[in-house]
């Protein structure tokens, strides 16, 4: 069994395009991902920019979120061939795998933008049949009702967010990072036991990240 750690980047469709919006109101303009094997060491990356179709510019809030511009996108296949390329990028390495991604909203994404490109033949569609929410996953097993970003999720394991934020590959990375720890119980138990101790017996007003700083906690415990 190998374990892919996906994140996607987007921008706005443009407002001319309103039927087109009806059905997706993003395009991705950056995949990234690593595969990680059994132990949890990782034996690959992909990362692809995606030329979006349906805006003739990146937006410039995306643009400074991400790090991409327009003039980076403009030779980048669209999204029907980025997106094959991650396919096929998966079934190279010749073995059962499971996709993961923080948050939902990333197979909601590809969902909605294989129905708007016509393109959600069969095999584009296989890695949403092994998709799974990781971010879910770590906020049921800290005990949380209310879901949190990955900086913060990283902070609670005490692991620093390496490189660019809102790069897809980065977050990629960091999210496996974060994965590998909660998979491996000897990990989890060293790292997070003493978070979810604090976390699950107490419901009390204000936020988690108000009460404690886990940073911190984390570092006295190392």
């Amino acid at each position: 069994m190998k374990y892919i750690i996906v994140d996607l980047e987007m921008n706005s469709v443009a407002g001319e395009y309103s039927e087109e919006r009806k059905i997706c109101r993003s395009e991705i303009i950056e995949i990234g991902a690593v595969i990680m094997d059994e132990r949890f060491l990782v034996l690959g990356e992909f990362k692809t920019l995606v030329k979006p179709q349906y805006n003739a510019e990146i937006y410039k809030r995306y643009e400074t979120l991400t790090g991409i511009s327009t003039q980076m996108v403009s030779g980048a296949p669209t999204f029907a061939t980025a997106y094959e390329m991650f396919v096929n990028w998966c079934k190279a390495y010749d073995d059962e795998y499971e996709v993961y991604a923080w948050s939902e909203n990333d197979y909601n994404q590809l969902v909605a933008e294989m129905a708007l490109k016509n393109c959600a033949s069969e095999e584009n569609m296989e890695p949403l049949k092994h998709w799974f929410d990781f971010q879910k996953e770590y906020t049921e097993k800290l005990g949380l009702e209310r879901i949190m970003s990955l900086e913060k999720a990283l902070d609670y394991a005490g692991v620093t967010f390496e490189g660019r934020m809102h790069d897809a590959l980065w977050d990629a990375k960091n999210t496996a990072e974060l994965f590998a720890i909660v998979r491996n119980e000897e990990r989890c138990n060293a790292v997070l036991k003493t978070v979810m101790e604090v976390l699950k017996p107490k419901n009390v007003g204000g936020t988690i990240g108000e009460m404690f700083n886990f940073g911190a906690l984390m570092a006295q415990l190392a």
